[in-house]
């Protein structure tokens, strides 16, 4: 293994009162690293900076003004590391050394019934961790697009355990009846699940992925969506007048991250309200919205009330949401 370089040794620039300063590396190797693209943020401004590294996997951001810094590091074999900074006209800060961790990756490929990549997909990877001071399952980095051909490879991930939520939109079956409503065939295609086919994250398989270590070949088959439908009323002291009020329906899959879809149907007048979703438990909120703008567009005012709903294997009737006075 090489040594560490001395920062010291090369020639960053810039006003140590004002800059940051440093050297990127591999943290099993201690070599330099030169491809990590290095951004710099300054907390409550729009925009980023960005540098090159040197030859010696160094760098550095002078001119800066005193105040709170983001400094993040980004590279397609390395997990992302980011670092807060504090800036301040008196201080001086040292260079940084940073030693970037080999990524592992997931990676196969995800097939419907017939062997057919779908039409379009996405998908998230879930691990244990911090989010706002509450732990639990979150989404590790977003989600990720399914290539044309059904195959996938996840962003640099650190070692953990991840699941996999596969979402997106079925290819249209040659079967399909040409009378049905197009609204409704297409929401047959919809699917939502995490591997191999739950809706919870207590019912999916997890892998254990290693420092650096790549899991590959995975076969995903992607499970039939069934529908069902929801119906219920709305109850209690609802405004009057034009406003428009929905009943709004948030996917949860066990986890402190929002992850899955969203949606619903308007309240009809008599209160009552119809919707359709897969298996799975739902958060069911009461929203109003105010009448729509001339470009379509439409503002949320206010929530009345929510209630939380599971999904099973059959239609659910005789939902009530109360709106207390």
């Amino acid at each position: 293994m090489k040594p560490a370089p001395k920062i010291d040794e090369y020639n960053v620039g810039g006003s140590m009162n004002q800059s940051v300063t440093g050297c990127v590396v591999d943290e099993t190797t201690g070599e330099p690293l030169t491809s990590p693209d290095v951004r710099l943020y300054r907390i409550g401004v729009v925009g980023e900076t960005r540098t090159p590294l040197n030859e010696h996997g160094c760098f550095a951001f002078s001119g800066l003004p005193e105040g709170e810094y983001s400094l993040a590091f980004y590279d397609r074999k390395y997990v992302p590391r980011y670092e807060r900074l504090t800036l301040a006209q008196v201080q001086i800060m040292n260079p940084l050394y940073i030693a970037l961790k080999s990524g592992g990756f997931l990676s196969g490929k995800i097939l419907d019934e017939e062997q057919r990549p779908p039409e379009l997909c996405h998908f998230s990877l879930i691990r244990a961790g911090e989010r706002r001071g509450e732990s639990g399952y979150i989404s590790d980095s977003g989600d990720h697009e399914v290539s044309g051909d059904g195959t996938f490879c996840s962003p640099p991930l650190r070692p953990a355990r991840y699941f996999l939520r596969f979402a997106g939109i079925l290819r249209k079956p040659a079967d399909a009846v040409p009378t049905e409503p197009r609204h409704l065939a297409m929401q047959r295609r919809v699917f939502d699940y995490l591997y191999p086919d739950a809706q919870d994250i207590s019912d999916a398989k997890g892998f254990d992925l290693q420092l650096g270590q790549t899991i590959s070949g995975l076969q995903i088959q992607i499970p039939r969506p069934v529908w069902h439908t929801v119906r219920g009323k709305i109850t209690g002291e609802l405004p009057t007048g034009p406003h428009r009020i929905n009943v709004m329906f948030s996917r949860t899959m066990g986890t402190i991250d929002v992850i899955g879809g969203g949606g619903g149907p308007k309240m009809e007048q008599d209160g009552t309200f119809e919707y359709h979703v897969q298996s799975g438990d739902y958060t069911v909120e009461v929203w109003e919205f105010a009448p729509p703008e001339p470009d379509g567009r439409t503002s949320v005012l206010r929530k009345f009330a929510s209630a939380n709903i599971r999904v099973t294997d059959a239609d659910l009737d005789g939902i009530e949401i109360h709106i207390p006075s």
